[in-house]
């Protein structure tokens, strides 16, 4: 396989928790978008040959203050495992990663498939339960720096994910208006809201049906699709505890250690 290099030295830096410069560096030319996308599904099918399995999607900079400093020309997006799905509550053991963040998000649950093309409105009609969600990102790349394709390579930096106690109707809350404040050991460090996921929670999942269209793929029912960020993306302290409450979804509890 062509670039079979990057991919190696991808999983050879999340065995070892010790990061590596941009994968662009290792192609003469730097690492094409359709290429990186490949390197992603390639390292994917391994995933699920060894029993992982696939459970939706996260997006990756719908937060358009996050994107701009991050100098990202569009969002990204990356796949999620039944093992990279944790629950509420409890310890989260940070020696799993290598540098992880933290972001509060809305993740949706797909009722019926969605198609490439979908409106807002139809997406909406699509989706069959909203809840509080963490998104713990990862990067097995230094510093997060690296070009856009490098992303998709990486997997998005998808690491974990934290769902919350209770699924609600997304008729049941006000997604633009529906707002998470973060606390790290009681104080409080970011505040956001629903709106700043792309200016609306469904249109990031409409984003992503139209990209996973591109790659002949789509939103299948009882997949969940984490929204992107509504806060800040924040190192996360070792030995902390982070506490997010949400409006109407409920509040999010982890320490890591």
């Amino acid at each position: 396989m062509a670039n079979e290099h990057i991919l190696q030295a991808l999983l050879e830096a999340e065995r070892s928790r010790q990061p590596i410069g941009p994968v662009s560096d290792l192609v003469e030319g730097g690492l094409s978008l359709g290429e990186a996308h490949r390197l992603c599904e390639v390292a994917m099918a391994a995933r699920y040959k060894a029993g992982e399995v696939l459970v939706g999607y996260k997006i990756g900079f719908t937060n358009i203050a996050v994107r701009t400093k991050m100098g990202l020309p569009d969002s990204t997006y990356g796949y999620l495992t039944d093992r990279m799905v944790l629950g509420n509550g409890g310890d989260f053991d940070l020696n799993e990663l290598i540098a992880p963040k933290l972001e509060c998000e809305l993740c949706l649950r797909v009722g019926e498939s969605i198609p490439a093309g979908a409106s807002i409105d139809q997406v909406l009609g699509s989706v069959d339960g909203v809840i509080a969600a963490y998104e713990i990102c990862d990067a097995r790349i230094r510093d997060w720096k690296c070009p856009y394709s490098d992303f998709f390579a990486d997997n998005g930096f998808s690491a974990r994910i934290v769902l919350g106690d209770k699924w609600l109707p997304v008729d049941a809350l006000d997604l633009l208006g529906e707002e998470v404040v973060l606390s790290q050991d009681g104080k409080e460090i970011a505040r956001g809201v629903g709106e700043n996921a792309l200016g609306h929670p469904a249109k990031a999942v409409a984003w992503l049906a139209d990209r996973l269209a591109e790659r002949g793929q789509s939103l299948q029912a009882g997949q969940l699709v984490m929204t992107g960020t509504l806060t800040p993306i924040l190192p996360i302290e070792k030995g902390s505890r982070y506490q997010a409450v949400y409006s109407s979804l409920g509040t999010l509890d982890k320490r890591f250690v």
